[in-house]
């Protein structure tokens, strides 16, 4: 019975993305449904981003024009959409922007078919829901104090999707200031300082905002960092998954993780050596005005496949803990599994109260953390078609028992079905 169910669930997610060659260039004049450039998409959505569904039923609406604004623009289409919305591009376009696009409810972004890049900013999600970002490269180049693209404000289900992201002097991804349920999927993260940032500190008081960011709940799967510094990602306060992502050649660090967060860390391979060429720039600006470089830790990097449990926000937890009487701690609960480590990358983190991280409420495809996996996540992860057969994959369907308190008995918590 498990087998079945198994096959079944594994033949409705490969269905439709093995046939997405023969469709990719249908555009429909309505995204309904039964369109085949809708279905597709949806038929391959996971986590707690997994109810977004954008612009279905909605008008389509093809961008024309590179120009950064007017007719035909991505910024107009987006300004204009005033309800569900499917946004394709109508050619291959490189569109320099002169300031961030915000991106409404109820919207989906589908840059498939096309090489759509996006230059020096992104995308801003502010207080918005049902959004779905496919297929676009966007590249800072270094030159604005942005983010490539900025979850915020409450903003929630939320789905991004094979994107190409480098070289923002902020932050290639940001989910903060009460948004959730958010997934971050086959995604590439390269050549970039501090990469992403889940929720962040606003004031001394390191636990001010705790009860608006505490509902973060963030899936991130198949994406792929390389040649990053650090911040893959840095993680606080709210419930996060973390499978099947690929990081390597860090040059300070991996991953963070502290001020209870609740973190399940699991499949991810971890690929670092030592003794390698640098690949930063002279300088990564910072917004706080110092010149940032850090070639001189490549040699240490690899121990760092992650900072110690609470690391990152020690030092002003310690200073700060008797003036607000903090209630909270500054580790993160933490429950890890099948992580890899290859070459030179040490593990670091350790399981830390996993009985208060929660069991994903959802199914999600898995795949073990070999050598399939990391050439599957450097060929498919970015901007490129998403028509590899995911072979080797595994359902996980987990169903947790839970005790008087509420809380999910670890020992519950299925194995993956082989």
């Amino acid at each position: 019975m498990a087998a079945l169910r198994i096959g079944a669930w594994l033949s409705l997610w490969l269905c439709p993305l093995l046939a997405s060659n023969a469709h990719a260039t249908d555009v429909c004049a309505v995204a309904s449904s039964d369109c085949s450039m809708v279905s597709v998409l949806l038929a391959q959505r996971e986590g707690y981003g997994r109810a977004a569904d954008g612009g279905i039923g909605g008008r389509v609406v093809i961008v024309t024009s590179e120009a950064d604004a007017g007719p035909g623009t991505l910024r107009q289409a987006l300004q204009e959409a005033g309800g569900r919305t499917w946004i394709r591009f109508a050619s291959d376009m490189t569109v320099t922007l002169k300031s961030l696009i915000r991106v409404p409810s109820n919207v989906t972004i589908d840059g498939r078919d096309h090489r759509v890049v996006l230059l020096d900013y992104g995308l801003g999600i502010f207080g918005s829901h049902n959004v779905i970002v496919t297929h676009l490269t966007i590249d800072g180049r270094l030159r604005t104090f942005s983010q490539a693209i900025n979850v915020a404000n409450f903003s929630h289900d939320v789905w991004i999707d094979h994107l190409d992201l480098s070289r923002f002097a902020d932050r290639l991804i940001d989910v903060k200031n009460g948004s959730t349920d958010v997934t971050l999927s086959w995604i590439k993260f390269h050549d970039d300082d501090k990469v992403m940032l889940f929720n962040n500190i606003t004031s001394k008081n390191l636990f001010e905002n705790y009860e608006r960011d505490a509902v973060a709940r963030i899936t991130m799967h198949h994406c792929y960092f390389l040649n990053t510094v650090q911040r893959n990602p840095r993680a606080q306060f709210g419930v996060f998954h973390l499978y099947n992502n690929v990081l390597e050649n860090w040059d300070f660090y991996g991953m963070s993780f502290g001020l209870e967060a609740r973190a399940l860390v699991e499949g991810n391979i971890f690929d670092n050596t030592s003794h390698r060429s640098c690949m930063e720039p002279a300088f990564f600006p910072t917004v706080e005005g110092i010149d940032a470089n850090y070639c001189a830790h490549i040699a240490s990097a690899p121990s760092r496949s992650a900072l110690e449990n609470g690391g990152a926000d020690m030092r002003a937890y310690q200073q700060t803990k008797e003036r607000y009487h903090y209630t909270h701690e500054a580790k993160a609960f933490l429950r890890l599994r099948d992580n890899r480590y290859l070459n030179d990358a040490q593990s670091v983190l350790m399981d830390y109260r996993q009985e208060q991280v929660p069991v994903p409420p959802y199914c999600y495809s898995y795949e073990e953390p070999g050598p399939a996996l990391q050439e599957r996540v450097r060929r498919f992860a970015g901007n490129v078609p998403s028509v590899d057969p995911p072979a080797g994959m595994t359902s996980v369907c987990p169903a947790p028992v839970t005790g008087e308190a509420g809380q999910v008995d670890p020992e519950s918590v299925p194995a993956v079905s082989r």
